[in-house]
């Protein structure tokens, strides 16, 4: 073989590893990545305190939701002290929790989801935003944070979506992520499966 043909045979090669390496690339780049998690091992939350509202009031809220024997427990309550706009007085009281995942994993932000009684809308599903960073976690800006959002209030907002309180610092009050057991264990949920239970929405309005 002439030199010339080993160079050819070379530069062969080397085109098909680098048409190899760039399709392996563009397949990586394509590949799902999913918004949220049920986190693994999984854990649960605590936590209460208040929040400022746009209209500048307090809106309190109290909650304790997290995995247990592959499912989920926990309750949200929650009070908006607002005097006027759409959610002047609004007091949320969950019945159900249907997912607790990880946002945006791996993250020390929880989502809770669920279905809850309302004083102004009737039943709904709502997803609770936190973030426990440190403690104590309060003071006048955070560094923990809270937000909620509910889906399906009616009337006349049947089947609406409405962010109540973006996630926000906390400006009392404070929110634990505690550390899993063996008995904080979830059950596994697919993506699809994850956002059905929080009322079809993903929370990407919530912010963070």
């Amino acid at each position: 073989m002439s030199k010339e043909e080993r160079k050819i045979g070379q530069l062969a090669i080397v085109a098909l590893l680098s048409g190899g390496l760039l399709v392996g690339m563009l397949s990586f780049r394509s590949t799902t990545v999913y918004a949220h998690q049920v986190p693994f091992p999984c854990d649960f939350t605590t936590g209460g305190g208040f929040v400022i509202t746009d209209n500048g009031n307090h809106a309190n809220f109290g909650l304790v939701a997290g995995c247990k024997h592959d499912g989920f427990f926990g309750h949200v309550n929650f009070v908006d002290h607002d005097t006027t706009g759409m959610f002047a007085g609004l007091h949320v009281s969950s019945d159900q929790i249907t997912a607790y995942v990880d946002p945006s994993p791996p993250s020390r932000y929880r989502d809770i989801c669920g279905i809850a009684d309302t004083n102004l809308f009737g039943n709904v599903y709502f997803r609770v935003r936190t973030l426990d960073v440190a403690e104590p976690g309060s003071g006048p800006n955070g560094p923990d944070r809270f937000g909620i959002e509910l889906t399906g209030i009616s009337p006349p907002w049947t089947g609406a979506h409405a962010v109540v309180v973006s996630t926000r610092f906390l400006r009392g009050g404070n929110m634990q992520l505690h550390k899993p057991n063996n008995s904080t264990t979830g059950p596994s949920l697919t993506e699809d499966q994850i956002t059905a239970n929080c009322g079809g929405q993903t929370g990407s309005d919530l912010g963070f």
